[in-house]
């Protein structure tokens, strides 16, 4: 039996029927194409291989980490952490395993620093940051109502509050500044205060800020005056802070003090304006590369939007055998602390190192960053026009190159020519992708010229 869509039905045929068959929110969720999602699962369906598949696309656009895949093997292999207890057959606390939160009580006192002790029951456990994301914009907003974050910025995060809760996210646009690529796109706090006056001006209701910190993708660190000055102007305004901290221990060790890593400082180190309204977000998908875990974390000291969370749980959970395993690998000290964390940073300093300069010797500008597992840079030089549809052509020649990076309009970058390139991936890979960028911009380079 052949479907309908074998048989030649159009896209707007299937978006209709979907329409007549689901709820509207509903048809809208089916039909949303995610660009990420998208090309993340092309590439997956033809990944390359240096052997069996060496034309295959290499994917430098998904921001994981494969920098410790062999650490975090052996560790898991222990048998410690991947055992079985028949307790793990049975129903559990949703919100987080009493033996996880422990472990997390521990893990964030000894690497977030907070200002105040954190207690059990001001941390819920959800499966991943995404579904932390959609959590909060339930517990916080209505629909329609406005969340503020700066861009260019993680494109799913306007999807994850929107798609069902109906909150809405706008911009505070961080722009490139004259032809500079290291003082740009900076944030200020009198930016973010003049963004919800003038949206309230408007009659927009301004529920909440959100900020990845550190950023995806610029890669900034930002210091504890700036964050307490977000903090400040989002308590004068009544305005729910949330600080995305997923990147948060994934800073590049200094290339002459590479056992040391630089100092990061969590919102929740700091003192909070607006208790009530502060809330911190982690999770194992980027620090520890284990986004198949599906571990995400919301720390608040708000004891209703914490029983709302609770509560969501039983819709949002992850099998209590992962939370033993996570709890496990935190507890670890010497493992985590002192061998895990310490490589990390250094071999993301090195990688980060060797793609900057792989890039600058191509003529590429290059915002410097400090964090996470990406690359900015600019391929301005290299286009003929300064628009969006001519970054989205260089995309489509980079992918023809076999290289998936992701422009920056993607992610909501106003300035066209920017592209965010993941350099945590083995080094002969990433040389090979590097490659194939180079052979397209060296062409584009000739044409321009």
């Amino acid at each position: 039996m052949f479907r309908r869509d074998q048989m030649g039905e159009s896209a707007g045929e299937r978006r209709q029927d979907t329409a007549l068959v689901l709820s509207r929110r509903g048809a809208v969720t089916a039909n949303y194409e995610d660009f990420l999602t998208q090309y993340l699962t092309c590439a997956s369906a033809n990944p390359y291989h240096p052997v069996t598949n060496p034309k295959g696309i290499i994917n430098l656009g998904t921001a994981v980490n494969r920098l410790m895949e062999e650490e975090l093997s052996v560790r898991l292999r222990r048998g410690d952490a991947l055992s079985y207890s028949p307790s793990f057959q049975h129903y559990y606390d949703f919100g987080g395993s009493r033996e996880l939160k422990v472990a997390l009580v521990g893990f964030l006192e000894r690497h977030f620093r907070p200002a105040k002790d954190i207690g059990e029951d001001e941390i819920v456990v959800l499966n991943g940051v995404t579904s932390c994301l959609d959590a909060l914009s339930h517990a916080l907003c209505d629909p329609g109502d406005v969340i503020i974050t700066p861009t260019p910025v993680y494109a799913r995060m306007f999807t994850d509050v929107h798609d069902r809760a109906g909150a809405e996210v706008l911009p505070l646009v961080l722009r490139q500044e004259v032809n500079s690529s290291s003082e740009s796109f900076l944030l200020r706090a009198e930016d973010l205060e003049a963004r919800i006056e003038a949206l309230r001006q408007e009659g927009r209701r301004v529920r909440a800020f959100m900020l990845v910190h550190p950023n995806n993708p610029l890669g900034d660190v930002y210091s504890p005056q700036l964050l307490t000055d977000l903090m400040d102007v989002c308590a004068r305004h009544e305005v729910h802070f949330i600080s995305d901290e997923i990147y948060a221990l994934s800073i590049f060790a200094d290339e002459d003090e590479p056992s040391s890593r630089p100092p990061f400082h969590s919102v929740l180190s700091l003192p909070h304006p607006d208790p009530e309204r502060t809330h911190v977000l982690w999770g194992l998908s980027k620090d520890f590369g284990l986004a198949g875990f599906r571990v995400g974390v919301v720390v608040s000291r708000c004891a209703e939007l914490m029983a709302c969370l609770r509560a969501v749980a039983i819709y949002k959970c992850t099998p209590h055998l992962v939370h033993h395993a996570s709890a496990v690998l935190l507890s670890d000290t010497a493992w985590c602390d002192d061998l895990y964390l310490r490589l990390n940073s250094e071999r993301l300093g090195r990688a980060y190192r060797r793609a900057r300069g792989r890039l600058e010797a191509m003529g590429a500008r290059v915002r410097e960053a400090r964090a996470g597992l990406f690359v900015w840079f600019s391929i301005r030089d290299f286009m003929e026009a300064d628009s969006a549809e001519e970054e989205m052509e260089i995309h489509a020649q980079l992918m023809r190159a076999g290289v998936y990076v992701v422009p920056g309009s993607k992610l909501y970058g106003a300035d066209p020519g920017w592209i965010r390139l993941i350099f945590s991936v083995g080094e002969e890979e990433l040389d090979e992708g590097l490659r194939r960028i180079e052979s397209v911009l060296d062409k584009r380079r000739k044409k321009t010229a």
